[in-house]
């Protein structure tokens, strides 16, 4: 009777196994990762705050450069006089009332969502190293720039803008002029994904040898192919920043997508920088196309290629994906043909 009863088990199991239809699933479930996120924010803010040099100097030798290149940033970004010294111009930005009410914001979304957050980027992890076991996990930093910077890559450090994701309908951008397309991904729901793109960049900053648009539509391929094998369960609608209405016609568009990039005056081999903005770049849409369809098409269309030369080469790695340096590798080995 109980090895009948063990049978029925592994069946069960076996069986549950063979239903998830996920690809992009892997059994993370004996790894373990640590990770920290530094409130480099709060620790600006007080020394800032109080023009405490003691405490500035303190800043500078447990943040180096990182520091300064953010003091530098945020006087630019917001007028302050780069006559001022380093404290004075911290100073003038964290005294500001604008940014005191946008530090209450961010402290009290970051701490109601925080639960969400370290369980989704602690699993995004998990994944990170099964398929990078040997590589480290960067650094983490919450930092606050006056709703300018979503994310910043600074050698093994990676800093959350966390003033960029208050929540969409926030009454603070509500207050403010900032496209609709924009502000739509500005919820805390989206820094996992935001984290994602920020590490592939950091770890693989390394793209193409050519500089053609194929090229840079297949690296931005890349990058999005990375962070859906780090979030396997995350909406395509977070993972992309389209809406669900964008991402059917999408779907349903991409051969017309591909016919178009194919056949229109040698367009995946223009290197005309204005040309490549179109299909890269962010915005309300793909101008060549209708306003149903979402900006970056080239992207969408590069990811999809990627995804059919991982589908199609079962024995290539996230590694030997992104040590590839030609694009026309990538093409001919993706045996990508959507109807």
């Amino acid at each position: 009777m109980k090895k009948n009863f063990i049978y029925i088990l592994v069946a069960l199991a076996l069986g549950c196994a063979s239903c998830d239809k996920n690809p992009y699933h892997r059994n993370v479930s004996n790894i373990q990762v640590e990770f920290q996120t530094i409130p480099f924010h709060t620790d600006v803010e007080k020394v800032g705050m109080q023009k405490d040099e003691d405490g500035f100097r303190e800043l500078q030798k447990k943040y180096g450069a990182f520091l300064d290149t953010y003091i530098t940033d945020v006087g630019r970004l917001t007028g302050i006089p780069e006559n001022r010294t380093e404290l004075n111009t911290l100073h003038t930005f964290i005294i500001n009332k604008w940014i005191q009410e946008l530090y209450r914001l961010s402290d009290s979304t970051l701490q109601q969502n925080k639960p969400m957050l370290d369980k989704k980027i602690t699993n995004a992890l998990k994944y990170f190293k099964y398929y990078f076991p040997e590589k480290n996990i960067p650094e983490f930093y919450t930092f606050i720039t006056g709703v300018n910077y979503s994310m910043a890559i600074d050698s093994n450090i990676i800093a959350i803008g966390i003033d960029k994701y208050l929540g969409s309908n926030n009454d603070f951008y509500n207050s403010m002029t900032i496209e609709s397309y924009i502000k739509r991904n500005m919820n805390p729901e989206k820094i996992p994904a935001d984290l994602m793109r920020a590490l592939a960049e950091s770890e693989f900053p390394n793209g193409f040898d050519e500089d053609y648009l194929l090229a840079i539509m297949l690296q931005h391929g890349r990058y999005q192919y990375f962070m859906k094998c780090m979030l396997p369960d995350e909406p395509d609608t977070l993972l992309w920043g389209f809406t669900a209405k964008q991402l059917d016609f999408c779907e349903k568009s991409e051969g017309e997508f591909w016919k178009y990039l194919i056949s229109t005056d040698n367009l995946l081999f223009t290197t005309d920088y204005m040309t490549q903005k179109r299909f890269v770049e962010d915005g309300p849409f793909t101008a060549v196309f209708t306003k149903e369809s979402p900006a970056r098409v080239g992207q969408w269309i590069g990811f999809k290629i990627v995804e059919s030369y991982m589908k199609n080469n079962p024995k290539a790695t996230l590694e030997d994906l992104f040590s590839i340096r030609s694009s026309k590798e990538i093409m001919s080995k993706a045996r990508y043909n959507p109807k």
